[in-house]
């Protein structure tokens, strides 16, 4: 595939820290990119090296930025979207915010209106010269894309002013201004934070049938899975590509890690050999070999090289009280109403002790209102509500508490204390913060010298000291980076008192949680187990609003139209839509073959033929993949001539 553009020698450092060491990247036409790395290793530097909002360290060899098209154009969706500066757009023409000419366009022709209204005839040539420009620059395209997009996420209400829209609301907003760009490379910095499953869902399916070229850095794992065709991973300083998706990725860095660990093995061993001749006196050993020399202080060299690039483990630590009750809070028959009208009803929930809950529903729904209500910090209308004397309840947040910047790590965590009581006992604060992946360097200086990602892992830290009866996570993986959110989830996973999670991370939803309440129409629906679980019962949800959607609109042009004779297909368009379907249904039996047939391979045991054949079968899959999609899409226009 053509190469869009390629970065070459990337070298920048801020003060002792070096984010890039003549670090390269290569993005070709139809990239799908998952960038990962740690939370201040850079992912969001690289984006605004891309954007070219950052400048490099001058180096030898230079810095190239190589565009290899004239036409190359680049957008970049930020977590936080900018509403200050523009306050005289609403959701409507929001889209203007990232098009600095179109937005000028606008606001001269705003000024016109006013001087047209005033019977100024000269301003009725420069307003037709401005509409021209606006249409040169695809503006009405990309408006009418964009104003398509936030009907799609449900966005009704164009005209709501920017600073009241909600967070989930303000995520809608950028994935339609990211999903309507004319840019050649689309750059995503967590565009899913804050959004329910349902819209997460619905971003999934459009950026995957998308052949644009982006690049994502996402803490949802699904996601990535889904959409990803090839990884790039920031560390040390360096940037590694992958062709694959996240899951062939997590399979490499196993097979790596298996074969770092061996080489280990080697080395030590070897090490101890040498350290033993090291060892041995001058006149046991005669004279010194200044060559052995050399290969013993190697091996250590090599030693060190491959222990800092093992897998670090984070021994996140939860503490519980130790209660021995089992039943902590029931609720049964509740009704809760705002203003007297029903917002939750029928609520018939029990938390007990070892319990791992995910409590998902739509945006908007009253995930909030129903721990606020399990912390007793509102009432039930109506209704029974049972809790255990003086239960101990802590709540890690979406607001997350501010951090004192001028203080270190260890100061705030620490408190003055240079041992902290966790659940293994007393522990020294550094190796606390350790486990947290803080180095050692870090957790002395200023919290302002954090990046975003690292504050949110100190407010972790921070949060995780305490001890109480029930654990309430509040979208407790937003803004942490993946290798963080793994090591948040082991824990999870392995701790034995009650958890309630709010979250929109299905892999990590599927792999904590035993229970899941679902908040839909005003009631809480039970299931047993992750979101796996409640996956099918979303897609039947789903496919049921739309029929009635569908239903609701034939209704209307029943009413408002004359009732219109069917078109008939020509003889050759009918043979065809006669076995088309038959057609698709062999290809989607041939695909489901080859995902049975790829499950079959162990890829801790695979040698050159059967990944030569694993290759082969995907490939194979691929093209079935796409010859399924042209076949839908003709198929919906057979059905269309028939209408």
């Amino acid at each position: 595939m053509a190469i869009i553009c390629s970065l070459s020698n990337m070298t920048l450092s801020f003060g002792q820290r070096t984010l890039f060491d003549q670090a390269q990247l290569t993005i070709h036409e139809g990239d799908r990119i998952g960038l990962l790395g740690l939370n201040g290793q850079g992912k969001s530097t690289l984006f605004n090296i891309i954007t070219e909002q950052v400048k490099l360290d001058h180096v030898t060899p230079p810095f190239t930025f190589d565009k290899s098209n004239s036409d190359f154009s680049v957008l970049l969706i930020p977590q936080e979207l900018d509403f200050e500066n523009f306050l005289d757009l609403d959701v409507s023409n929001y889209f203007l915010a990232f098009y600095p000419e179109l937005y000028k366009i606008h606001q001269q022709l705003e000024i016109l209106n006013d001087a047209i209204c005033s019977g100024d005839e000269k301003a009725l040539d420069r307003q037709q010269v401005l509409l021209d420009r606006f249409e040169f620059l695809q503006g009405w395209d990309i408006q009418s894309n964009y104003e398509s997009y936030l009907k799609f996420f449900g966005i009704a209400n164009v005209t709501t002013k920017l600073l009241s829209l909600s967070g989930g609301e303000q995520r809608k907003l950028a994935l339609s201004v990211g999903l309507s760009a004319k840019e050649r490379l689309i750059l995503w910095d967590e565009p899913t934070n804050h959004l329910d499953i349902e819209s997460i869902q619905k971003f999934e399916e459009e950026i995957a049938s998308s052949q644009k070229t982006f690049m994502i850095i996402s803490h949802d794992r699904y996601l990535l899975n889904t959409i990803a065709n090839k990884i790039v991973h920031i560390e040390r300083g360096k940037i590694t590509s992958f062709i694959g998706t996240y899951l062939d990725y997590l399979d490499h860095l196993e097979l790596k890690e298996q074969e770092r660990l061996k080489n280990l093995e080697t080395l030590k061993n070897k090490h101890r050999r040498e350290q033993a001749w090291m060892r041995q006196g001058i006149k046991a050993r005669g004279t010194r070999s200044k060559k052995r020399v050399e290969g013993f202080n190697n091996i250590r060299s090599n030693i060190a090289e491959l222990k800092s690039q093992s897998k670090k483990l984070s021994e996140l630590s939860l503490q519980h009280s130790g209660r021995k009750s089992k039943q902590l809070i029931a609720i049964e028959e509740g009704l809760f109403c705002y203003d007297d009208i029903p917002f939750l009803k029928r609520i018939n929930i029990s938390v007990f002790k070892g319990d791992k809950i995910a409590l998902i529903g739509a945006n908007g729904t009253g995930k909030t209102t129903l721990i606020k209500i399990i912390q007793e910090q509102l009432k039930l209308t109506t209704g029974k509500f049972k809790s255990l004397d003086q239960l101990n309840t802590l709540c890690f947040d979406q607001k997350r508490e501010s951090l004192d910047l001028e203080k270190s790590p260890i100061e705030l965590v620490g408190d003055g204390m240079d041992m902290i009581q966790t659940a293994f006992g007393e522990i020294q604060i550094n190796s606390y913060l350790k486990r947290f992946l803080f180095t050692s360097d870090q957790v002395n200086r200023p919290i302002k010298g954090l990046s975003g990602g690292e504050k949110n892992r100190l407010q972790l830290a921070l949060f995780m000291k305490d001890v109480a009866d029930l654990w309430i996570f509040d979208e407790p993986t937003n803004d942490l980076d993946i290798e963080t959110i793994n090591l948040l989830e082991n824990e999870l996973t392995n701790y034995s008192g009650a958890i309630i999670i709010i979250g929109h991370d299905r892999a990590f939803l599927d792999n904590v949680c035993k229970k899941t309440w679902l908040i839909y129409n005003q009631e809480i629906e039970m299931f047993e187990g992750g979101y796996s679980q409640v996956a099918p019962f979303l897609e039947a949800m789903r496919l049921e609003n739309e029929l009635k959607e569908k239903e609701r609109e034939s209704a209307k042009k029943q009413i408002k139209q004359e009732p219109k004779v069917a078109k008939k297909l020509s003889y050759k368009d009918q043979q065809r839509f006669d076995t088309i379907e038959e057609i698709i249904m062999t290809t989607e039996k041939e695909i489901s073959s080859f995902e049975e047939t790829m499950g079959t391979y162990d890829f801790n045991s695979m040698d050159s033929t059967k990944t030569a054949e694993f290759d082969k079968i995907t490939a194979q899959k691929g093209t079935a993949e796409i010859t399924l999609k042209n076949l839908y899409a003709e198929w919906e226009e057979l059905e269309k001539k028939q209408q």
